[in-house]
């Protein structure tokens, strides 16, 4: 599978694009709220690579006790998917543990994702092509 982005968690999203700004990076689209998620999410591209810039919403957001244990860092691997439920099948078959079942994702034109852990791996996310 191709690499869609990198998820990268932070605690704002203004102050972490300003940094990534100095690094070369470019917003690709504006801040989303994705309110299923309890999370703003903001693509930043630089040349072919895309990162997803991840802030909690509100402390009802999944990420917020990781974003409170550990701070800012990169946290997940997306992968673009041709059928997000036979790969999501397959990777349940060789190990993987479902995190989120396929959900629409407004920050990516609605495509499904899903979320899936693996302790060799961590965390993973498929994205409908």
């Amino acid at each position: 599978m191709d690499i869609h982005h990198i998820g990268y968690l932070v605690r704002e999203i203004p102050e972490a694009e300003k940094e990534f700004f100095r690094l070369g990076f470019k917003a690709d689209g504006g801040i989303t709220l994705d309110e299923a998620r309890n999370i703003f999410i903001e693509f930043l591209k630089n040349g072919e690579y895309t990162i997803e810039l991840v802030a909690p919403a509100n402390e009802k957001a999944p990420v917020h006790r990781l974003m409170k244990k550990c701070g800012s860092m990169p946290y997940h691997i997306c992968y673009l998917s041709q059928n997000l439920y036979e790969d999501v099948e397959q990777l349940k078959k060789d190990g993987y543990i479902v995190i989120e079942e396929p959900l629409t994702a407004p920050a990516i034109k609605n495509r499904r994702v899903a979320f899936l852990f693996k302790e060799t791996v961590g965390i993973i996310e498929l994205v409908e092509k």
